[in-house]
C-alpha cells in the first residue's frame, strides 16, 4: 500500500533550536561559524563513510549552510530518539529528518524550504497474501512495525496507529532492525520510507524477500 495523500507523505524538514534560529537572522559577520547538526544513519539521505558524513540530505546541509554564512556542519548520528533530544536540549544546533509537529515546536523553529519529500509504503514478506484497505478497517489481522520516535503524520494510518487497528505494534530502531523483524516473522508488515529500505534490500540481496502492501 502506498502512504501517499490522505495516508503518509510528508517532507524532511530542518528543525533548529533557537540559538541556531537566532544566528541565522543575524548579520553575516556575526554569524556562528560552525553550527552541529545531529540525525540518524539513513543511507542514502545521511551516513558515514570513513569516518566522514555523506549522502544527499548531508550535501543539501552543507549548501544551506555555506549560502547563510555558516563555515562548517558538524553532523553527528545517533539513534533518533536521542537525536530529538540532543537539539531539544541545546546540545546541537539543527535536526534534520524531523517531521513536524507541535511538541517540537515549543522548543525549535522549522525551516520554511523542503529538505527532501519522502515517500512511505508497507513492505512485506514476498509471496505473504496482504491487502490493507484504505482506512485500515482490516488492519486487525496484521501486527506492524514502526520506528522508534517516529510521527507518520496525522491522516488515517497515524491514526489507525492511535486507535491501535493493527494486531500489535513492534517498534524497531533502524531499516536494518525492521527487515529482520520481517524476515524472522515478528512483524507482517513494517512501514518504511521507499528509497532507505529499497537500497538496504539491494544493498543486502534481499530484493527477493521483500515486496510492498498493495491496496485491497
Amino acid at each position: 500500500m502506498k502512504l501517499t495523500a490522505g495516508h503518509l507523505s510528508y517532507v524532511l524538514l530542518f528543525l533548529i533550536t533557537y540559538l541556531a534560529f537566532t544566528a541565522l537572522t543575524l548579520h553575516a559577520a556575526e554569524m556562528p561559524k560552525q553550527f552541529y547538526a545531529a540525525t540518524l544513519n539513513y543511507p542514502p539521505y545521511e551516513y558515514t563513510e570513513d569516518k566522514e558524513a555523506k549522502g544527499i540530505a548531508v550535501e543539501l546541509i552543507k549548501e544551506a549552510a555555506l549560502r547563510a554564512g555558516v563555515n562548517e556542519v558538524k553532523f553527528n548520528f545517533f539513534p533518533w530518539k536521542r537525536a530529538v533530544k540532543m537539539v531539544e536540549t541545546g546540545n546541537h544546533d539543527i535536526l534534520f529528518n524531523a517531521g513536524r509537529n507541535q511538541a517540537r515546536q515549543e522548543w525549535g523553529y522549522y525551516v520554511d524550504s523542503v529538505l527532501i519529500l519522502q515517500r512511505y509504503v508497507l513492505f512485506k514478506r514476498k509471496g505473504d497474501q496482504i491487502q490493507v484497505d484504505d482506512n485500515f478497517d482490516n488492519a486487525f489481522k496484521y501486527s506492524i512495525g514502526t520506528r522508534a520516535g517516529y510521527l507518520y503524520g496525522s491522516g488515517s494510518f497515524r491514526q489507525a496507529l492511535d486507535q491501535n487497528k493493527f494486531a500489535y505494534q513492534m517498534t524497531s530502531e533502524s531499516t536494518e532492525h525492521s527487515v529482520t523483524l520481517l524476515l524472522n516473522k515478528r512483524i507482517d508488515m513494517f512501514v518504511g520510507d521507499m528509497l532507505p529500505v529499497i537500497h538496504y534490500l539491494k544493498k543486502n540481496n534481499l530484493t527477493d524477500q521483500v515486496d510492498i502492501v498493495v491496496n485491497e
